[in-house]
């Protein structure tokens, strides 16, 4: 008789503790780690505020070990952004932007000055039309070659005296110009002397007309009642600039 209800109460005993047995059975704060079998909570598990606070990134945390190749981005390092406050000042160099990546949306206005561009660091292709007007150049900052569509250094070789009182005249070869077939003879050509040109004798250029669209004319004339000997060769600088 005893043998007999020791079997039922281990048999019937279990089934009876898992029905009867729920979470309001259970003290709060009694389960700890000791109680839980490893690895065997999953994330439905945990709470709302449980998953975010496991999911967020505590402040701080990133540092330059934690970012991977080309992880951060012009966009990322848009204004007031957190990873633009994580960049420390002057750290990024061209090497770390990628061709284009930063764009006009990427600058604050007047952002980009002299310190911030080398000696030749932009080309034409960066620039767009008519995007630089006055306020951009630097006065005093342009050179008649930045200006003109030629520019060079002439040699004038007059083998003979100007006689008073009479002009010779020369076509101009071997210039830029005509070395790229361009047409000139719309465009305004000046010239400048050297300093040992004789003061009595004035000079003149023009544009010469087709055929030879891409060359120029050198006048050289004598007002004065003596023949004048100019020095030969004299250097003259000389600009074609376009309307």
């Amino acid at each position: 008789m005893v043998a007999g209800a020791a079997l039922f109460v281990a048999l019937g005993g279990p089934a009876e503790a898992q029905r009867l047995l729920s979470g309001r059975d259970i003290k709060p704060g009694t389960i700890t780690s000791r109680q839980v079998k490893d690895r065997s909570l999953e994330t439905k598990d945990l709470s709302r505020n449980a998953r975010r606070t496991l999911t967020a990134t505590p402040a701080g945390s990133i540092t330059a070990a934690q970012l991977g190749v080309s992880a951060v981005t012009a966009r990322a390092l848009a204004p007031d952004s957190v990873l633009s406050a994580a960049v420390a000042d002057a750290t990024l160099t061209a090497d770390d932007l990628s061709a284009n990546a930063v764009g006009t949306d990427e600058l604050a206005d007047n952002a980009v000055g002299q310190a911030e561009i080398r000696n030749n660091g932009v080309a034409a292709s960066e620039i767009a039309d008519r995007s630089i007007d006055g306020g951009e150049v630097i006065d005093g900052g342009l050179l008649v070659r930045d200006i003109a569509r030629f520019s060079g250094t002439l040699e004038v070789r007059i083998p003979t005296a100007v006689v008073k009182h009479t002009c010779v005249a020369a076509i101009v070869t071997d210039t830029p110009a005509d070395a790229a077939d361009a047409d000139i003879t719309n465009d305004l050509v000046v010239a400048t002397a050297g300093a040992a040109w004789p003061k009595d004798l004035t000079y003149d250029v023009k544009a010469s007309q087709a055929p030879d669209a891409d060359k120029f004319f050198f006048y050289v004339c004598n007002p004065t009642d003596a023949d004048v000997t100019p020095p030969n060769p004299s250097l003259f600088r000389y600009a074609i600039i376009g309307f």
